[in-house]
C-alpha cells in the first residue's frame, strides 16, 4: 500500500482511538484505565456520535457494560436521565433510557478527561499507517494539514470500518443477495409551531393529502432522492401511518462509507427541507411562524461496512443466545432491520420483536474474535463494523452494545501494551475475565 511521506510524527501512543461515538468513547475509557496512554480523535467537536450529534437520544433495551452504566448514572445525577420500561413495546426489563445529548457530551468528555484521555477534535482519521500488514498508526488531517499518530494499537471506532478498509482488511456490506442497506436519517427540528392552533384548526387526511399532491404538481414540493418514509408520491405525509413526517426522513440506497454519496444526500434533503418549510407556512395553521431550528450534524446511519474478522456473529447466536469462552459484550435487542423491500422494517409489532431475541432471560455475547480483522495485525474494530451477518448487525448495531464493544476493545488494547504483544495475540478469555464475565446476569 502506497503510505504519505513527507509527514511530521506528532505523537506516540500506546492506544489511539478513532472516532469518538459510544463505542469510541467506551474505548478511549477503557484503555486509559487500563493504564494505556491513549488518544481519541473526533471529526466533530464534541463527543457521543449518534448520540450528540443527532435527536437520536434514547439508547435502547439492551446490556451496556460498565462504563455505560457509569454514564447513566452521571447523566441522571444532573437530572437529564429517564429510564423506562414499555411492556408493549421493549423486551428487557430494564427499559430503555433516554440521555440528553449535550449532557452526554461534556458528561462523557468528562469521564474522558479524568481517565487521563487525550482528545483531539477536528481530526479526521486519513489513512493507517501500515507495515507488513501490521497497523502502526494513523495519519490524521485537520485544520494545520497532515500528520501521523505512532500507536502500539489503533482501534478503528469509525462505525464505518475507515481505518480497517484503509488498512487493506476485506470487509463486507449489504445484503449478500441483492445488497440492499439499511435507511439513513435526515433529521432537522422545527420551532415557532402554535400546537394548540394546529391542533384545532388542522385538515383532515384527505384535505392535507390534496395540497400536498397541489404543491407536487405546481413545483413547490419534491420527494428527497431514495426516500422512504415519508412516501415519495405523497411526501412528507406517510399514509400507511396516517402521520405527516417533517423532521426526520428515512432514505434508501444511500451507503455512508461513501463521502459523495452522504454529500449528495444531505444537499438534496437539506433543500427538500426548506421546501417543507415555506408549504407548512403557507398552508397549514399554527405553522405560520414555523422555521428550521436545527439541521443535525451527521445522517442518523445503520448500517455501511463490516469487516470479516476471526468470527462472525450470526442471526443463529442472537436468537439461541449464545455464549463463548472470548465472548466480551452481552446484548439483547432484537433484530431490528430498516429495509426496503424485499426486507422488513417498521414499525414492528411486539411478537415480531419477541421471536427475534434471545430466549426469555438469556443474551447473547459478541466474542473478541469479531473485534479482530483476520487479515490485519495490530487493529482492532468497535461498534456496528464489527464481524457479524446483517441480522446479527440488526441487533448489535444500537449505542449500548456499541460502547459495550469499545470497552472491550479498549481493555484488550491496553493488555497488549502492557504485555508488550498485538492485540491478535491476546486471550479472548483473559479479556473477558477482565470484564467481569463470568459473573454476568441478564440483569
Amino acid at each position: 500500500m502506497n503510505q504519505l511521506t513527507d509527514i511530521s510524527t506528532v505523537g506516540e501512543y500506546d492506544v489511539v482511538v478513532c472516532g469518538a461515538g459510544p463505542a469510541g468513547i467506551g474505548a478511549a475509557i477503557a484503555a486509559a484505565r487500563g493504564g494505556a496512554s491513549t488518544l481519541l480523535v473526533e471529526q466533530l467537536y464534541h463527543v457521543g456520535g449518534m448520540g450528540t450529534a443527532t435527536p437520536v437520544n434514547t439508547w435502547c433495551d439492551t446490556h451496556g457494560g460498565t462504563i455505560f452504566d457509569e454514564l447513566e448514572q452521571r447523566v441522571d445525577a444532573l437530572g437529564q436521565a429517564s429510564r423506562r420500561f414499555n411492556p408493549k413495546g421493549h423486551t428487557y426489563p430494564r427499559g430503555r433510557v433516554t440521555l440528553r445529548g449535550a449532557t452526554v457530551a461534556m458528561v462523557a468528555l468528562k469521564m474522558l478527561r479524568d481517565a487521563g484521555v487525550e482528545v483531539m477534535f477536528g481530526a479526521t482519521a486519513a489513512r493507517p499507517l501500515v507495515e507488513a500488514s501490521q497497523v502502526k498508526g494513523v495519519f490524521i488531517a485537520n485544520r494545520a494539514g497532515i500528520f501521523l499518530l505512532r500507536a502500539h494499537t489503533v482501534i478503528d471506532c469509525t462505525a464505518d470500518a475507515m481505518v480497517a478498509a484503509g488498512a487493506g482488511a476485506q470487509c463486507l456490506m449489504g445484503d449478500p443477495e441483492d445488497g440492499r442497506i439499511m435507511h439513513v436519517n435526515f433529521m432537522f427540528s422545527i420551532g415557532g409551531i402554535d400546537t394548540d392552533k394546529y391542533e384545532q384548526q388542522k385538515p383532515d387526511d384527505a384535505e392535507l393529502i390534496e395540497m400536498i399532491r397541489a404543491a407536487h404538481a405546481d413545483g413547490r414540493l419534491h420527494a428527497p432522492k431514495g426516500v422512504f418514509r415519508p412516501a415519495p408520491e405523497v411526501f412528507p405525509y406517510h399514509p400507511p401511518e396516517q402521520v405527516l413526517v417533517t423532521h426526520s426522513w428515512e432514505i434508501e440506497k444511500v451507503d455512508c462509507s461513501d463521502p459523495q454519496a452522504v454529500n449528495d444526500t444531505l444537499v438534496d434533503c437539506q433543500l427538500r427541507a426548506l421546501e417543507v418549510i415555506e408549504f407548512l407556512r403557507q398552508c397549514l395553521p399554527g405553522h405560520e411562524q414555523c422555521f428550521v431550528s436545527r439541521f443535525w450534524e451527521i445522517l442518523g446511519t445503520r448500517e455501511s461496512r463490516r469487516i470479516v474478522g476471526n468470527y462472525m456473529v450470526t442471526r443463529a447466536d442472537v436468537l439461541t443466545g449464545a455464549k463463548f469462552d472470548d465472548g466480551i459484550a452481552q446484548a439483547c435487542f432484537f433484530i431490528d432491520f430498516h429495509d426496503s423491500p424485499p426486507g422488513v422494517s417498521i414499525p414492528y409489532t411486539l411478537e415480531y420483536k419477541q421471536k427475534n431475541i434471545p430466549p426469555p432471560g438469556e443474551w447473547y455475547e459478541i466474542p473478541y474474535r469479531c473485534l479482530v480483522p483476520e487479515s490485519v495485525r495490530g487493529l482492532l474494530v468497535a461498534g456496528r463494523c464489527i464481524c457479524c451477518d446483517r441480522s446479527a448487525l440488526a441487533s448489535l448495531r444500537v449505542m449500548p452494545t456499541c460502547m459495550f464493544l469499545g470497552q472491550a476493545a479498549g481493555t484488550a488494547a491496553a493488555m497488549a501494551a502492557k504485555q508488550g504483544i498485538r492485540v491478535d495475540e491476546i486471550d479472548g478469555a483473559a479479556v473477558k475475565q477482565a470484564l467481569g464475565g463470568e459473573s454476568w446476569s441478564y440483569m
